[in-house]
């Protein structure tokens, strides 16, 4: 099966909200918004990056695994378009 960026992120928000937990809802700032363009793809990883290093504190360890698997997948598809 797929993995499915946005269905993960728009979980892991939702859940977030429902705890009122706010750090990884700052560090992900970049999201929800327009991802056509490939800058906020970037901008997106780079939040990403900074969830995984910076919200370990905040975050449950399913909560880090999507997180890293969110990353890992958008990395992967960006550096498909780069190279």
């Amino acid at each position: 099966m797929e993995f499915n960026l946005f269905k993960t992120l728009d979980g892991l928000i939702n859940g977030w909200c429902e705890r009122r937990e706010l750090r990884p809802l700052y560090l992900l700032r970049v999201y929800p918004g327009v991802l056509a363009h490939t800058d906020k793809q970037f901008q997106l990883l780079e939040g990403l990056k900074n969830l995984k290093r910076l919200g370990r504190g905040y975050l449950t360890p399913e909560e880090l695994r999507l997180v890293t698997q969110a990353y890992n997948f958008l990395e992967e598809r960006l550096r498909a378009r780069v190279i």
